[in-house]
């Protein structure tokens, strides 16, 4: 394609786009004219210094140059893109017009109000496959590498396209058989279960084995923190574990204490007997406020 160059005045925009040969009308232009084709960019034609001159207005539009200059392209837009040409060129075609004079750089395919709209340059002497896969190059280089669907249809129109003679709509139709299998995929995977999270300030009680003393594990929800309450006189190796697994039985903080077996008490009350027993060391001296209750009862 030849030099061109945009005009803006108060009331009017305008894309102004040369070819170096004197300006000939053949049944295109008034075709063009007589015409109102979707998604084609009204156009006039002239000759200016010697060259052919083709006009589009492009009042109120924003070039696709222009949109993604500071933005990422996604999968919904690449798509919308690609049925706007297929749209395009088969309205063309009905019209007895070429397909290969599509314009499609991202600065000359324009935007406004959800739907794009083309140039169409007379004479234009690119192949369509061959441009269209320099546009596949534009959506490789803008993609949204977030929009995973987004990589899989660029890439693949990219490597499609790299043959001199594609079909794209039936790149497309294959595209949304893998699009499909893959999403068949992904809801047919199992999902893991959910751990349930425990209410702050739980008690969870782990049998014992036989002979041992029973142990007592607490957890305190969201805090991360986990403390264990064991008898002083067990070994080291025998503390209490960690555990955030499901509990077999749950008790609140004021059961416990109601408990007749003591709760917290059954606790300190070992840890008293394991003294007075002289596990510590002498201690004679020692009083304890538990003596003359214990004697009482």
């Amino acid at each position: 394609m030849q030099r061109a160059e945009f005009e803006t005045k108060l009331n009017r925009s305008c894309l102004h786009i040369y070819k170096e040969a004197h300006y000939e009308e053949d049944y295109q232009m008034p075709m063009l004219r007589q015409n109102r084709l979707d998604g084609i960019l009204e156009v006039e034609g002239c000759e200016m210094d010697g060259r052919a001159r083709y006009t589009y207005e492009i009042s109120g539009l924003t070039s696709m140059k222009t949109m993604y200059e500071n933005t990422s392209i996604k999968k919904r837009e690449i798509e919308a893109v690609i049925a706007r040409i297929l749209e395009v060129t088969d309205t063309l075609q009905r019209y007895m017009l070429d397909p290969n004079c599509l314009v499609l750089k991202p600065e000359y395919i324009f935007h406004k109000e959800g739907q794009w709209f083309f140039c169409y340059f007379p004479g234009m002497e690119e192949d369509l496959c061959k441009i269209f896969h320099e546009l596949t190059e534009y959506f490789v280089k803008m993609l949204d590498y977030e929009d995973t669907e987004g990589i899989f249809l660029a890439y693949e129109l990219h490597k499609a396209t790299l043959q001199e003679h594609y079909d794209l709509e039936l790149i497309m139709k294959e595209y949304k058989g893998r699009e499909s299998e893959r999403k068949k995929l992904i809801m047919d995977k199992p999902k893991p279960a959910r751990a349930k999270r425990e209410n702050k300030g739980t008690i969870r009680r782990i049998p014992a084995p036989p002979d041992e003393d029973e142990k007592e594990e607490f957890s305190y929800g969201s805090h991360g923190n986990i403390f264990s309450v064991t008898d002083e006189e067990e070994p080291k190796s025998e503390q209490s574990r960690f555990t955030y697994g499901k509990s077999e039985e749950l008790y609140s903080a004021n059961m416990i204490c109601e408990e007749k077996t003591g709760g917290w008490w059954k606790s300190w009350r070992k840890a008293a007997n394991g003294i007075r027993r002289k596990r510590w060391g002498s201690w004679d001296d020692l009083i304890l406020e538990t003596d003359g209750q214990e004697e009482e009862s």
